[in-house]
């Protein structure tokens, strides 16, 4: 029992360094410009398809497809910002979830149109096979994932903390008035904000085609997961969404494990409202 609770937290830990890049991108978009993205676990889902075609047409492994889908999802999400949230900052907040909520209707059915209902994964990654440490069995590609994962993160701290655009995000963030007087082009740092969590949902899920498969409804279960993780964490704290990653993953590990595989999101939402009830703010929020 021991062993087995032990092997599922590793797991656990692994994957949950994948959500919290995840939820990274969810973090900057609705930290800086207040802009609620149901569409986000669905961004992930189309990055996977695209890392699908990428590894089946050019015949490239899943773990080199975000050198193609992270410019393409990076514009994408540059445009999708131009063309529906730069409209909606202005209207009633319920005119961004509307749109936010059609963009999520609208790639799943895409996906749905294009690639089937039929579940699509990569046959091979370089990555594939396992590490056995003190006992434990680690993939390989779990390992490579979240390793991979913890770097692009720590990537993004160094952009927002040491570079001028970064600080132009951040002052957008905390007072965007006194940011435009200070000439910050909310547009441009908007449209740069939202492109960025786009990208990052490319190197997930080119990550996560190495040992897993994507289908049109997959993006509600990387959506759920992105919130939930977002909200353990609360805003301003990448070193929050990395525990809150954590804690996620490995709640779903052992409830996969040691109950039905179901039961995984009942496990997370049982964890994801305790928190809230005793700490609304987050585990980490800035006060």
């Amino acid at each position: 029992m021991t062993d087995t609770l032990l092997q599922s937290i590793i797991t656990g830990v692994l994957m949950g360094f994948v959500y919290a890049l995840i939820a990274v991108g969810l973090s900057i978009i609705y930290g800086v410009m207040n802009v609620v993205n149901f569409a986000h676990g669905d961004f992930v889902m189309l990055s996977m398809y695209l890392s699908y075609m990428a590894g089946t047409l050019l015949v490239w492994d899943a773990v080199a497809t975000p050198l193609i889908t992270v410019p393409l999802l990076f514009l994408f999400g540059f445009i999708t910002y131009y063309l529906l949230i730069d409209k909606t900052l202005r209207q009633l907040y319920v005119v961004q979830l509307a749109v936010t909520v059609g963009l999520q209707i609208f790639l799943r059915s895409l996906a749905l149109i294009v690639w089937k209902a039929q579940p699509r994964a990569l046959q091979y990654s370089i990555i594939q096979g396992n590490i056995e440490f003190f006992g434990y069995s680690i993939l390989t590609s779990r390992l490579i994932a979240a390793v991979v994962s913890l770097i692009f993160i720590a990537a993004i701290a160094y952009f927002l903390n040491k570079t001028w655009a970064g600080a132009a995000i951040r002052a957008a963030s905390d007072d965007l008035d006194t940011a435009s007087l200070m000439g910050v082009n909310y547009h441009r740092t908007y449209a740069l904000t939202f492109a960025i969590g786009a990208a990052l949902t490319a190197i997930a899920g080119g990550l996560l085609m190495s040992f897993q498969q994507t289908d049109p409804q997959g993006g509600m279960r990387f959506g759920v997961l992105s919130w939930c993780v977002m909200a353990l964490a609360g805003l301003g704290s990448l070193p929050g969404l990395i525990a809150a990653g954590v804690i996620v993953g490995v709640a779903e590990a052992v409830a996969v494990t040691f109950f039905d595989p179901r039961s995984r999101l009942l496990a997370i939402y049982m964890i994801f409202i305790l928190v809230l009830w005793l700490k609304p703010r987050g585990l980490f929020g800035r006060k």
